[in-house]
C-alpha cells in the first residue's frame, strides 16, 4: 500500500494517538493528495491528546496538527485552493476550526482571509477577524472591527494589545454600544485601567442588563478606596438582579468606609437570597458600623445550619459591642420618602410607592396605615412617618398567614413586635446613610422574622417581658409565655383555688396575676394552696 494511502486510512482511524500522528507524517510528506482528508480533520476534529515531551505530558489537538500539516502542503503551491475557499465560507463548520485553518495557512492564504473580511455573513467576517491574532492586530484592523454591525465583531475589535486599545473607545462602548455583552466587554477592559469612578458609577445608575452591571461591579470593586465607588456599590445591594447584589455584597467585604457596614446592615433585614445573604454578613465591621443589629445577628447565629455560616455570624459577635450612635436626620424630605417607602413595601401598597414616587397621581386610599402615611407625607412630618412605618410593619406581618405556621398566637405576635423593633433600625441605618451622601439600597419588607427550628414560647420571650405582662396586668399575655411544664402547673393551682381564683366583674385578681407571673417566671412554688 502506497504511503499517501495508508496515511488515508490512519486520518480516518478511531484513535485519535494514530490521527495526530498521521498529521504529523503528512506534514512532511507534502503530497497534495491528502488535501481532502487532512480538511476533514482539521475542521471536525476536536480530540486532544496527551503526548511526552519536554519536562512533562503535554496535549496536542489533532485539529490544530492536520491545519498545519494542511499549512505545509499548500504552502508549497501558488494560489488559493478552491477547498479550502469553500470550506472557509460553508457554514456548517464551527467558526473557531476554521479561524485555526486559516490561521495556519500562514501569508499565501492572507488574501482570502481579507476578502472574507468584507463577506455579507457576519459569522464569515468572524472567522476572518479570529484568524488574526490578537498581539498583531493594529489599530486599524480594531477600527474596523469596532464599526461593525455584528456585536461579536464589535468584542472581536476590543481584543487588541494594551499599547493599541484605546480608553475612550471602551468607555464610549460601555455607554452606547446597544449588546450588553459588548458593553461588559468594554468595562471589564477598563478595569484596571486609570479611569476613575464617575464613569462607573453614572453607567451603573442607567444601565438595564444584570450582566453588565455586575462587570461595573466588577470596576468599582477596583477602586473601593474611593468613597464615592463605595456609594455606588452600596445602591446595587437592593439590585433586582441577584448576581449583581452578590457581586456588590463581595465587593464591599473589606471597604473601611462606615457607608458599606450601614448599608449592608440594611440590606441584611430585607434580602431575599440566602447565598447573598450569607457574602453580606462576611462584612467584618458590620456590628461596628451597624450595632442596632446584634440581638439579629445572635438570633441568627443560633439558629445557622451550615459551618460556614455560624464561623462569619460567630466573628461578627466576637467584635466588642459598641454603643449605637445617634442618628440625626435633615429636614430635607429625603428621610420622609425612604422611610414611607419604606412603609409601603411593607403594606405590599403598590398605589401608596407609585404615589410617593409621583404625587401628581390620585392619592391612594386603603387601610387606616395607608390613610396614615399619607397624612405624614402631606404635612411633611418625619416622625409622624416613623411612627405610621412602624404601624405599618407590625400590622402587616401580624396579618401575614406564614407566620401562623409555627404557631397560630405566639407566631404572628412575635413576627409582629419583631418587624416593630428592626423598622426602627431600618429607619436609623437609612438617617446614617442619607446623613453621609449615600443613597440606602431600595426599599424592600424585612425577612426572616421567624426562623426555621426556633421554639414559639422561647421566641416571643425574646420580645415579650413577664415585667411588661405584668404592668398591663394580662394574663392571657402571660400564659403565652409559660412553657408547658409551667403552665401545666398553673392550671393545676388554678383549679386548686376554686373560686377565689377570679372574682366578680371579670377583673383580675392580684392573686391571680402573682400566680400567672410566678408560672411565667418558672418560679414554681406550693404556697397558693
Amino acid at each position: 500500500m502506497a504511503l499517501n494511502d495508508r496515511l488515508r486510512d490512519a486520518l480516518r482511524d478511531p484513535n485519535a494517538l494514530v490521527r495526530l500522528d498521521a498529521a504529523r507524517a503528512a506534514a512532511g510528506s507534502g503530497d497534495h493528495r491528502l488535501v481532502e482528508p487532512l480538511l476533514e480533520v482539521a475542521l471536525r476534529d476536536v480530540a486532544e491528546v496527551r503526548v511526552a515531551g519536554g519536562l512533562g505530558d503535554t496535549v496536542e489537538h489533532v485539529g490544530d496538527a492536520a491545519a498545519v500539516a494542511l499549512g505545509e502542503i499548500l504552502g508549497r503551491r501558488a494560489g488559493v485552493d478552491a477547498r479550502v475557499a469553500l470550506a472557509a465560507e460553508d457554514l456548517g463548520f464551527d467558526d473557531d476550526r476554521v479561524a485555526t485553518l486559516l490561521y495556519y495557512l500562514g501569508p499565501r492564504y492572507e488574501p482570502l482571509r481579507q476578502r472574507l473580511e468584507s463577506h455579507p455573513e457576519s459569522r464569515v467576517r468572524l472567522r476572518a477577524a479570529r484568524a488574526v491574532l490578537s498581539i498583531h492586530r493594529t489599530a486599524a484592523f480594531a477600527a474596523k472591527l469596532l464599526h461593525d454591525p455584528s456585536p461579536l465583531l464589535r468584542m472581536e475589535g476590543l481584543q487588541v494589545p494594551a499599547g493599541v486599545r484605546d480608553d475612550e473607545t471602551c468607555l464610549r462602548l460601555m455607554r452606547i454600544d446597544p449588546d450588553p455583552a459588548v458593553r461588559a466587554e468594554a468595562a471589564m477592559l477598563l478595569r484596571f485601567t486609570a479611569a476613575g469612578v464617575a464613569p462607573f458609577a453614572a453607567a451603573v445608575r442607567t444601565e438595564p442588563d444584570p450582566g453588565v452591571r455586575a462587570a461595573l461591579v466588577a470596576c468599582l470593586a477596583h477602586r473601593r478606596r474611593d468613597p464615592e465607588a463605595v456609594r455606588a456599590i452600596a445602591g446595587l445591594l437592593g439590585d433586582p438582579g441577584t448576581a449583581v447584589r452578590r457581586s456588590a455584597a463581595e465587593a464591599l467585604r473589606d471597604a473601611t468606609d462606615p457607608v458599606a457596614g450601614a448599608a449592608i446592615g440594611l440590606r441584611v433585614l430585607a434580602e431575599p437570597d440566602e447565598d447573598v445573604l450569607a457574602e453580606l454578613l462576611r462584612y467584618r465591621g458590620l456590628l461596628q458600623d451597624a450595632p442596632e443589629l446584634r440581638p439579629l445577628i445572635e438570633r441568627l447565629h443560633r439558629h445557622a445550619n451550615f459551618d460556614d455560616d455560624r464561623r462569619a455570624l460567630g466573628a461578627l459577635l466576637a467584635a466588642r459591642p459598641s454603643a449605637a450612635r445617634a442618628a440625626g436626620y435633615a429636614s430635607d424630605g429625603r428621610l420622609l420618602r425612604e422611610v414611607l417607602r419604606q412603609a409601603a413595601d411593607a403594606l405590599g401598597s403598590q398605589a401608596l410607592r407609585a404615589w410617593l414616587d409621583d404625587p401628581s397621581r390620585p392619592v391612594p386610599i386603603g387601610s387606616a396605615e395607608v390613610d396614615e402615611c399619607v397624612r405624614a407625607w402631606s404635612s411633611l412630618d418625619t416622625e409622624r412617618a416613623m411612627v405610621a412605618g412602624e404601624s405599618a410593619a407590625y400590622a402587616a406581618t401580624l396579618a401575614d398567614p406564614a407566620h401562623t405556621v409555627p404557631d397560630p398566637v405566639r407566631g404572628p405576635t412575635t413576627a409582629a413586635r419583631r418587624a416593630l423593633h428592626l423598622t426602627q433600625v431600618a429607619h436609623v441605618l437609612t438617617a446614617r446613610l442619607l446623613a453621609a451622601g449615600a443613597e440606602p439600597p431600595p426599599a424592600a419588607p424585612i425577612l426572616r422574622l421567624l426562623l426555621p427550628g426556633e421554639d414559639p414560647i422561647e421566641a416571643l420571650r425574646s420580645v415579650l417581658s413577664v415585667e411588661e405582662c405584668r404592668r398591663a396586668r394580662n394574663v392571657a399575655w402571660l400564659r403565652l409565655l409559660m412553657r408547658p411544664a409551667d403552665e401545666a402547673w398553673y392550671l393545676e393551682a388554678l383549679r386548686a383555688a376554686g373560686p377565689k381564683a377570679q372574682p366578680p366583674g371579670g377583673e383580675v385578681s392580684d392573686w391571680h396575676l402573682d400566680l400567672a407571673v410566678t408560672a411565667a417566671e418558672g418560679r414554681r412554688t406550693t404556697g397558693y394552696r
